[in-house]
């Protein structure tokens, strides 16, 4: 398994260089290329937040209960005092970094569903819906952001699998075959939920035509075949 300073140096390389290919195409502006390029790094680390003791699992529920927290307190500013909304914050931090993870790291397995091509699918979506009806993304954007989330993640399961091989001593390791995988067998039941989801979100996803669009002006034909038949809840 590829460590941590390889996962950040290799996710950081790649996105770099697809966000420079999307802002000399004209995909994105210099704000935006940045914004991908953060998107891109920090989905590079994202498969390992099932192994409980990694530096990316505790900094991705550190942030997540420092901005659901935000959410969560701001949804209330209209009836609480600035001490309250504070304490909601805090509190809510607390409960996403502690209680939270502890459930998750209990029923998580290190290269389990979370290292798949299925997973990476699920989370890229998830993320292209959330900047549209969360942050108010611009299709085109939503979309990019969620290439780039989903670039980022399997830059990460291919380093895994490729640390897998020992090209010196001419060996594959016994964990080849677990990082690049379609889906999880070993944990079907949460395969098949991960399948069921990936076709709810394909149907609420962002429109898609402007990203088909710039597919067609590269030339790529099975753009006008997927717009026809993209579907839609």
């Amino acid at each position: 398994m590829a460590n941590f300073r390889t996962h950040l140096t290799g996710g950081a390389l790649i996105a770099s260089a697809a966000a420079f290919a999307c802002y000399g195409q004209g995909l994105c502006d210099a704000g935006e290329t940045q914004a991908l390029f953060t998107v891109g790094v920090a989905a590079s680390l994202l498969p390992d937040i099932d192994a409980d003791a990694s530096k990316p699992v505790r900094a991705v529920f550190g942030i997540a209960g420092i901005v659901i927290g935000f959410l969560v307190a701001f949804a209330f500013d209209d009836r609480l005092r600035l001490v309250e909304l504070v304490l909601v914050w805090a509190g809510t931090w607390l409960a996403v970094r502690f209680p939270l993870f502890w459930l998750f790291a209990r029923h998580t397995v290190h290269r389990g569903v979370w290292h798949s091509l299925l997973m990476a699918l699920v989370v890229a979506l998830t993320t292209a819906i959330a900047g549209e009806l969360f942050f108010g993304l611009s299709d085109r954007l939503s979309w990019l952001v969620g290439g780039f989330t989903l670039l980022g993640y399997v830059t990460h399961l291919v380093l895994d699998e490729a640390a897998s091989v020992d090209l010196f001593d001419k060996r594959v390791k016994r964990s080849f075959g677990t990082a690049l995988k379609p889906l999880s067998l070993r944990a079907w039941p949460a395969s098949l939920v991960l399948l069921a989801l990936l076709v709810l979100l394909i149907g609420i996803s962002p429109d898609p035509a402007p990203v088909l669009a710039a597919m067609d002006h590269f030339g790529l034909a099975a753009a006008q075949p997927i717009a026809a038949h993209w579907p839609r809840w």
